[in-house]
């Protein structure tokens, strides 16, 4: 029974090479960090500072309520809580006299209606029913002491009317501050780090699943059930002395017969450079080695490129396949092995190319 051969889609993660990859990344962490504090607290500064509300003045005032006496329950009257007063804030009976006051204090209608006076006012209760807190708002520091001043003058004018109270006084008044908000640049300066970090982290690893580059030989072996003949540094840098004895090692075998060999890139798109300058950079590997005479070299465009390559390859006795170390072109490498045993030409092995040797020294422990 034929063994089924692994794809780069269902094969097992190395392991070891994905933590060497993930090591060389290593300094996204901090880039990332850096820039999604940047971009945090820029959103932050932007909404909050530059294009946020105007900052608004506050003016408080404690107003003392004396309650009058109710004959049917034999107590003082004691049902008038924070949201009581805020609903009765609204009500035509205090309503209309703050607005009453704040004309007559020269405020018009422009500068403020009826409805957003009200709006700018609260009241609390904070313990005791008989002490209130009255609140008021506004961007504007004038207009902010005159509300108050007019909502004071409405409630003590209503503690006179109501039958519910003996008197509401004024205890005492603040003048208006600029209200204090919190800086929260800090904070949205971390969130934006955090946020930032788990998009990184999730890129990464979309980015490593669908990573179809070969990045130790041991891999493209069980990927393609090819033998990797050697691998090879880029064009005018020094071949490391192990990895030079190794390919020297694996073509003394396989040079033992004449051969016409097709020497393929999937990176070839439009002619067989890559192939050609792959091709001679083996050859300068190999250099005076004996058995060398025994191999021709033809380098080739992919077929499906070159019309004419897909007769050529039919006359050669052999392929071979220069493969981009750490490059994402494995379904193209899959899909070209595919074709050369469909034109009948044998794939004799793997050439990993423009390798990067420190990380395969990491990853042999050399």
């Amino acid at each position: 029974m034929a063994r089924k051969r692994k794809s780069y889609d269902s094969e097992i993660v190395n392991i070891r090479a994905f933590y060497l990859k993930l090591l060389q990344k290593i300094w996204i962490i901090p880039v990332a960090l850096v820039v999604g504090a940047v971009i945090g607290g820029l959103l932050y500064y932007l909404t909050n500072v530059v294009y946020g509300p105007a900052r608004k003045y506050e003016s408080t005032s404690t107003l003392y309520i004396d309650f009058a006496y109710d004959e049917n329950k034999g107590t003082q009257v004691d049902y008038y809580n924070a949201f009581t007063w805020n609903i009765l804030l609204k009500t035509d009976e205090l309503s209309d006299v703050i607005e009453t006051n704040l004309r007559k204090a020269g405020i018009t209608e422009a500068e403020i209606s009826k409805e957003e006076a009200i709006a700018s006012l609260n009241l609390d209760i904070p313990s005791d029913v008989r002490v209130m807190l009255l609140t008021a708002e506004n961007t504007d520091i004038r207009l902010c002491s005159v509300l108050m001043d007019a909502a004071n003058k409405a409630l003590v004018s209503y503690g006179e009317t109501n039958k519910a109270f003996e008197q509401i006084k004024v205890l005492g008044v603040k003048d208006p501050k600029l209200q204090v908000k919190a800086d929260k640049l800090k904070t949205a300066a971390a969130l934006g780090a955090v946020c930032m970090l788990v998009f990184s982290v999730l890129v990464l690893l979309m980015l490593e699943a669908m990573d179809d580059a070969i990045y130790v030989p041991e891999d493209a072996e069980k990927r393609y059930q090819l033998p990797v003949m050697g691998v090879m540094t880029s064009a005018g840098k020094e071949e490391p002395t192990y990895f030079r004895n190794e390919i020297l090692s694996v073509f003394k075998s396989y040079a033992s017969e004449t051969k016409k060999v097709a020497v393929f890139s999937v990176d070839d798109k439009n002619g067989p450079e890559t192939a050609k300058a792959e091709a001679e950079r083996l050859s300068e590997i190999l250099g005076s080695m004996e058995e060398k005479k025994n191999i021709e070299f033809i380098p080739l465009t992919v077929p499906g490129n070159d019309p004419e390559s897909a007769e050529k390859v039919k006359t050669m006795d052999g392929a071979i396949l220069m493969i981009a170390h750490r490059k994402r072109n494995g379904a193209m490498t899959e899909h070209l092995i595919s074709m050369l045993k469909k034109l009948g030409c044998p794939v004799d092995g793997i050439v990993l190319t423009n390798v990067d040797d420190r990380f395969l020294k990491r990853y042999l422990g050399l």
